[in-house]
């Protein structure tokens, strides 16, 4: 790999290679999104990690695991897009993920503005000026597509403009911001 790299290119990288379904991190287990089945540390093993960084800081970093589950020959790709695993429940699924050797690689779009490309990216500063004008959305049906052939989980969405944006970790951190889950008929604008 490049030390400069793109994040969806690592994921078609791991697609070829047999990394195809989706894991995300539920109730301290591994889950498999597609079939709800959940697993164990002893059960899973990470395969590779690799962490983006598109500045100096870890303030706009991400990370992309590829994990396989040996005995039910599984392989897929859990993306932490926001670096919020370190920030999770400390379990042992956590942990051995979080252990895993990552390779430090940096995005090429460090410095633009949008992240992959269709997400305006809200740096601290900028959510300082103004706390209340943003929120993070979780599962919404109206999310844009993932550049990853994923879903996004969650993402940040900015009040006076009416759409998403890409809140930089340090955001995600800090207390001020609301997470708003989305429930059945709960309001878009």
């Amino acid at each position: 790999m490049s030390p400069k790299s793109n994040i969806v290119k690592i994921v078609k990288e791991l697609d070829k290679l047999g990394y195809t379904e989706e894991f995300r991190i539920v109730g301290g287990k591994l889950y498999w999104v597609e079939t709800s089945d959940r697993y164990d540390p002893d059960q899973i093993e990470v395969d590779h990690a690799y962490r983006f960084e598109s500045s100096g800081t870890r303030e706009d970093s991400s990370l992309v695991y590829g994990i396989s589950v040996p005995k039910e020959r599984i392989k897929g790709i859990l993306i932490d897009v926001f670096d919020t695993l370190s920030s999770l429940e400390d379990t042992p699924v956590v942990n051995k993920v979080l252990s895993a050797t990552t390779l430090l690689l940096t995005h090429e779009d460090s410095g633009l503005e949008l992240k992959f490309g269709l997400l305006p990216k809200v740096h601290k500063s900028k959510f300082d000026e103004d706390p209340h004008r943003y929120v993070l959305r979780k599962g919404f049906p109206d999310f844009p597509p993932c550049p990853f052939a994923q879903s996004f989980s969650m993402l940040g969405y900015d009040h006076k403009l009416k759409q998403y944006v890409w809140l930089t970790t340090s955001i995600l951190k800090d207390e001020r911001l609301k997470a708003i889950d989305y429930k059945q008929g709960a309001d878009l604008g």
